[in-house]
């Protein structure tokens, strides 16, 4: 797997070689995107037919299923017994960045995220996850008025790569900036296209609706530290980086929330986050 790192300082080449393979990435999305549709449709059929053989060769090694109830499956699980594909009849929405790709496909309060990878021998799905939302905002979780720890100074999970590493003082960034109630440190960690979906909300959230939460807390004078994160796994996919989270809020349920993070502009910006609740 490719690992991008972002020196404080480098040479006028190196910088070009960087700019260059900027725009060789945004060449090679638009070109692949209809090899990402076309798989995306092949996965959706070999799920339709209960097609093992089919399904064999689109999951990734390490592929992980993750239902609307916050049910977790493996590949071998998956491939034993395929369950049903929500939204399996919606048009998607996708995006590619780089060696990878995601894949939305929502209706009302369901919501379905689909991340695929390039391999040597073609795109291979990494993950499929569910989320229904609630037909009501809940409260928001986190300890108030406490010290944010655990995520935002120490996490239960060593990074594998360089860019793992990045990814996650990227993300501890936003968390300390959350609990801060800090918008402009929260901003240049985020994408522009990012979207916070998750069990507690009635709809997916924009990074301007989270800047708007963010300024709305401060201005109510009101602080809460993040939940903390119980456990996670990570994949390396070069100019971009996958977690899925296991985390839980004081007082209620754990869930999983995966998200993930692009190489862009000289630092690592979250592109999503999608929270399901485990029943």
């Amino acid at each position: 797997m490719r690992r991008v790192t972002f020196p404080k300082t480098v040479c006028a080449s190196v910088l070009s070689t960087l700019v260059a393979m900027f725009f060789l990435a945004s060449f090679t999305s638009a070109e692949t995107l209809d090899s990402v549709r076309q798989a995306d449709h092949a996965f959706r059929q070999a799920f339709e037919k209960k097609d093992q053989s089919a399904l064999d060769h689109l999951l990734d090694a390490e592929f992980i299923w993750i239902d609307a109830n916050g049910h977790k499956l493996a590949r071998t699980e998956v491939l034993q017994n395929p369950p049903s594909v929500a939204n399996a009849d919606v048009k998607s929405q996708s995006r590619v960045y780089g060696d990878s790709a995601v894949v939305r496909v929502n209706r009302g309060r369901m919501n379905v995220l689909r991340v695929w990878v390039k391999r040597r021998d073609g795109w291979r799905v990494a993950l499929y996850q569910e989320v229904l939302q609630v037909e009501k905002s809940e409260p928001p979780g986190g300890k108030p008025s406490v010290e944010c720890v655990n995520p935002c100074k120490t996490i239960p999970y060593q990074p594998n790569t360089q860019s793992e590493k990045e990814a996650i003082a990227s993300w501890q960034g936003v968390m300390k900036a959350m609990a801060r109630n800090d918008a402009n440190a929260y901003s240049p960690l985020i994408a522009d296209e990012f979207t916070a979906t998750d069990t507690y909300h009635d709809r997916p959230y924009t990074k301007a609706d989270r800047i708007s939460q963010i300024a709305e807390q401060k201005q109510s004078g009101k602080r809460s530290a993040p939940p903390e994160l119980l456990n996670a796994e990570m994949f390396d996919f070069g100019v971009t980086v996958l977690m899925v989270a296991r985390e839980q809020r004081p007082g209620g349920k754990a869930y999983f929330n995966t998200r993930a993070w692009v190489a862009r502009d000289s630092r690592w910006q979250m592109l999503f986050s999608f929270n399901t609740r485990i029943e």
